[in-house]
């Protein structure tokens, strides 16, 4: 997810917030497939409000239920995952024990399809069913045909999203739900993410610009459609990296130029209603299961590597990103936050 400012003050966000307006969170996200030494992916978490982010590892053997109410789609996590939540009320973020990875972004204008016979599953689990329940693209796609996603609210409004995935061996996919139907890009050359519009729309907009068949220059600006073509331009020109670190950092340093300083203002002259600030960026090391967490309050990077925990653990596990000091491998830092006989995040 990922927002920015647009020059509203702050009475106006407010009152757009509670009417359910477009105030949202805007991120960007890179998927780097392609270098030789891992699968890697990286995202933004941009927000108009602190997403008060857990870090959550939870185990095998978590019964869910994808709605409060009605006919829901109903499952026991196969697979362990490392999470970041947010408002402890979605996740957000996140990779499981298979190094199938989820991101959940924001995606204005998003209409779901219709009720039909299917279960439903709330839009901010849906990254959740992706990590219990699947070990690549290939099988989430196909599992996620028998689910239908709803969109719920939380937080005093609904939130319009598009998911992406990505799996150890490259493959990747984005979901997104315009005009009613639910539109997918799958393939290895799906690498990147941002917010409105549709991804269609992002890659017509993409051949427009120099090093995709165009002649405009580079766009420094923070509305998505300009991260878009950055993220782009800037993965498509990474050198081969001589390790796993070297990869890791080639892409970490990709994902800060598409992050949004806190005070940033859109000066593109668009209409997008997300330009927030970049609160969290985490890359997702599908290859070696480890995945990194970089708040933006600290200078610090840690990490969960999935060979350090249990996955047949009988408790959840989780800490607060915003803990003073953390840094490195923090598996032993994880407190227990509840039996797994206790879904969290919880349904709503």
């Amino acid at each position: 997810m990922n927002c920015y400012l647009t020059g509203i003050g702050l009475a106006a966000m407010v009152s757009a917030t509670l009417a359910g307006g477009a105030i949202a969170p805007a991120c960007s996200l890179i998927l780097w497939n392609a270098n030789d030494q891992a699968v890697v992916a990286a995202r933004t978490m941009d927000l108009y409000i602190d997403d008060q982010p857990r870090l959550v590892f939870l185990p095998r053997g978590i019964a869910r239920r994808g709605l409060s109410e009605g006919d829901a789609a109903e499952w026991t996590s196969k697979y362990a995952s490392t999470v970041l939540t947010a408002l402890d009320f979605a996740t957000s973020d996140g990779m499981n024990e298979a190094g199938l990875s989820a991101h959940l972004l924001y995606l204005h204008d998003a209409e779901h399809e219709p009720a039909d016979q299917r279960p439903g599953l709330s839009n901010l689990l849906w990254p959740q069913f992706v990590l219990d329940n699947f070990s690549t693209v290939a099988e989430a796609l196909e599992g996620l045909k028998k689910v239908r996603i709803v969109s719920v609210a939380a937080h005093g409004r609904e939130w319009p999203l598009h998911l992406s995935i990505a799996d150890a061996g490259g493959d990747s996919a984005v979901i997104e739900f315009v005009k009613g139907k639910t539109v997918i890009h799958h393939g290895k050359d799906v690498t990147v993410m941002t917010n409105e519009p549709p991804l269609e729309e992002q890659l017509t907009n993409l051949k427009r610009y120099k090093m995709f068949g165009g002649t405009l220059p580079m766009p420094g600006d923070i509305d998505p459609m300009s991260r878009f073509v950055r993220a782009s331009s800037y993965l498509k020109t990474l050198p081969k990296p001589a390790d796993t670190a070297e990869a890791i950092g080639h892409l970490a340093g990709v994902v800060r130029n598409v992050a949004v300083p806190f005070g940033a203002v859109d000066t593109s002259g668009g209409d997008s209603a997300d330009a927030w600030p970049t609160r969290w960026t985490s890359v997702s090391d599908h290859s070696h299961k480890v995945y990194y967490v970089m708040p933006v309050n600290s200078p610090n990077v840690f990490w969960v590597d999935f060979a350090k925990l249990k996955p047949e653990g009988t408790d959840i596990l989780a800490l607060m990103p915003s803990e003073a000091g953390l840094s490195g491998e923090v598996s032993a830092k994880f407190k227990p936050l509840g039996p797994v006989s206790k879904a969290f995040p919880p349904t709503l």
